[in-house]
């Protein structure tokens, strides 16, 4: 059975993509996050970053999860300039005693000021 918890009206509206924020299947979240819309280009990778790590804490919260059962992270960068300030705000994030598997990549991203977008998969207790 999949679980999809489905975006805020308000969310809705501000995407024009029809997403769930969190799919659960069998124990496992997944879900994909970006900072808060609408996405100034002024707002540094770094910045964007702590949004999404909020975000991703938020969603977790909701599912009776934490960033403690992150399994994997996949970040996408825009360009992998961002690599290193991405990283220091990571470090100071991550549960030390549970850190995730990793991968980050740059990619095409579908927004132009969009620096920074992540793939979530954890326990969802």
């Amino acid at each position: 059975m999949i679980a999809h918890h489905l975006k805020s009206t308000d969310a809705q509206s501000r995407s024009a993509v029809r997403s769930s924020s969190i799919a659960v299947v069998n124990g496992i979240a997944y879900m994909t996050v970006i900072p808060a819309l609408p996405i100034e280009a002024a707002t540094s990778a770094a910045d964007q970053t702590r949004q999404i790590f909020a975000e991703i804490e938020r969603r977790l919260a909701t599912i009776g999860s934490d960033k403690s059962k992150i399994a994997h992270i996949t970040i996408w960068l825009s360009h992998l300039l961002h690599f290193a300030e991405v990283t220091e705000v990571w470090n100071e994030w991550v549960d030390p005693d549970h850190p995730p598997v990793r991968a980050c990549a740059q990619v095409d991203l579908a927004n132009k000021n969009l620096k920074v977008e992540m793939i979530v998969v954890a326990e969802a207790p």
